[in-house]
């Protein structure tokens, strides 16, 4: 059972996260305004890649990736690059607080595949939540034909795929030291940066952009390491709401760099989605507190 002390370290670590990832994604949407999404994805991956690598090697722990090359942990990572490189597509035709109102929907997403997973106890309180929202995802993706917004689907797919990622982290030896699973992931992302590449006309890259993705580098590096961390032995339900903060950091980064703001029906949708998801934090723990007390003491 984890601890109380290791699921504040995972909530400490998921804000960090979210924070990290809203300054990547900020210089991200800027460079890819003259890049496309292979380039960037690739470039960035690069940078990365080097600078995690650069790390592992400094403090010895590079002689573990040999052993982090298991069906597990190289599973997560392929769904960590390509759960990425849909939130970097949808990202460059959307709003960054209109992305993430749609990634605010993981924690649901995790209360559904924690049931049937792991077969968590969920009542149909937290069913509800689920379903509203899924229907406050609707208000952002606009399903008419004058407003409909297809990229908001492929950052509801990512979500998915980022969903089962942090699934199948809980299930990694807490031994594996964080970086190198995170150094495996990144490496991942990176050749699907290049695959997408191969296909793609690539533009020649100037000193502002090439320092973009520098930068955003090594938010993404600390962000994914930070994510990588907050999932580990851990209570799911416990941590996974704190990744709603995301949307305050994009909102102020959308802001500030791009002056977006999101329209009444994705603020609308937004809104649904972060009281489902307390909601069924709130019922999470009414059912632990419950669970508690019906637990005979140990004699």
């Amino acid at each position: 059972m984890p601890s109380p002390r290791a699921n504040r370290r995972g909530m400490l670590a998921m804000v960090g996260s979210m924070a990290a990832y809203s300054v990547s994604d900020a210089l991200t949407k800027l460079a890819s305004k003259s890049l496309p999404l292979g380039e960037v994805l690739a470039i960035r991956g690069i940078f990365t890649v080097l600078l995690i690598g650069a790390l592992l090697t400094v403090i010895g722990q590079m002689r573990y990736l040999r052993l982090a090359m298991t069906p597990l942990i190289l599973t997560r990572s392929a769904f960590d690059a390509l759960s990425s490189g849909c939130y970097v597509a949808a990202l460059i035709h959307m709003r960054i607080a209109e992305v993430a109102s749609v990634v605010m929907i993981a924690p649901l997403i995790l209360t559904a595949l924690s049931v049937m997973v792991y077969s968590e106890d969920a009542g149909w309180r937290r069913w509800c939540a689920v379903v509203v929202g899924f229907i406050g995802v609707l208000f952002v993706v606009k399903p008419t034909p004058d407003a409909f917004n297809a990229w908001a689907l492929v950052a509801l797919f990512g979500t998915t795929l980022g969903a089962s990622r942090e699934m199948l982290t809980r299930r990694i030896d807490t031994s594996m030291p964080t970086l190198v699973i995170t150094f495996v992931s990144v490496s991942m992302l990176t050749m699907v940066g290049c695959s997408v590449g191969a296909t793609e006309h690539w533009r020649p890259i100037g000193w502002p952009e090439m320092s973009y993705l520098a930068v955003a580098a090594c938010f993404y590096s600390l962000a994914t390491y930070l994510t990588v961390l907050a999932f580990r032995d851990v209570i799911v339900s416990s941590v996974a709401p704190f990744r709603y903060t995301f949307l305050i950091f994009a909102g102020i980064a959308g802001y500030l760099v791009f002056r977006e703001l999101p329209d009444g029906w994705s603020a609308f949708g937004a809104a649904l989605i972060v009281a489902s998801g307390l909601y069924a934090l709130h019922r999470e723990v009414v059912r632990r507190r419950e669970l508690t007390a019906t637990t005979p003491a140990a004699q």
